[in-house]
């Protein structure tokens, strides 16, 4: 009866260092998989954050400081494409975490800066066209206070020039 109580232990024990092993060869493979995902989200997060910087500069926007953060996130998305080369998977996915974390921020922050140059942009056109609107009103109404005051002096100049009958 021992030697059947050992068979069985040993049986329960391979299969035990068996199932241990299917475990870990799937945790390393969802790892990878999950490794995978997490790199290519951060690049189109770079990618998107890029084209918002780039609508943001046109709005007149200053991106300076966007497009040194947006570089830092797309150094840590080669890095974590490189760790993920290498077989770090864990190293992977923290650097495209912090990819993906700091392309999001510099999309949401570019969006921002974009919405407030589209607004100062529009009230400089305001500014702009009161001002116009009000010199041509100055210049109108001195035109006017100058026509009064030219054909009074023109008026009493012609009335002395008039020859007087008698």
């Amino acid at each position: 009866m021992p030697t059947r109580t050992l068979r069985v232990l040993a049986a329960i024990l391979l299969l035990s260092v068996l199932s241990m092993i299917l475990v870990c060869s799937a945790s390393a493979a969802s790892r990878q998989e999950v490794a995978t995902s997490l790199i290519a989200e951060a690049e189109h997060a770079i990618v998107r954050a890029y084209e918002v910087v780039l609508g943001a500069e046109r709005a007149g926007a200053n991106v300076s400081g966007l497009l040194i953060d947006l570089t830092d996130a797309a150094g840590l998305a080669a890095d974590a494409r490189m760790v993920f080369e290498a077989g770090d998977f864990e190293e992977a996915i923290r650097c495209a975490e912090l990819s993906l974390e700091v392309g999001d921020w510099v999309e949401e922050v570019a969006a921002e800066l974009e919405l407030e140059a589209v607004q100062a942009h529009a009230e400089r056109v305001w500014w702009f066209v009161g001002v116009s609107v009000l010199g041509g009103a100055v210049v109108l109404c001195g035109a006017l206070v100058g026509y009064r005051y030219f054909k009074r002096f023109y008026y009493r100049r012609l009335l002395k020039l008039r020859p007087r009958v008698g």
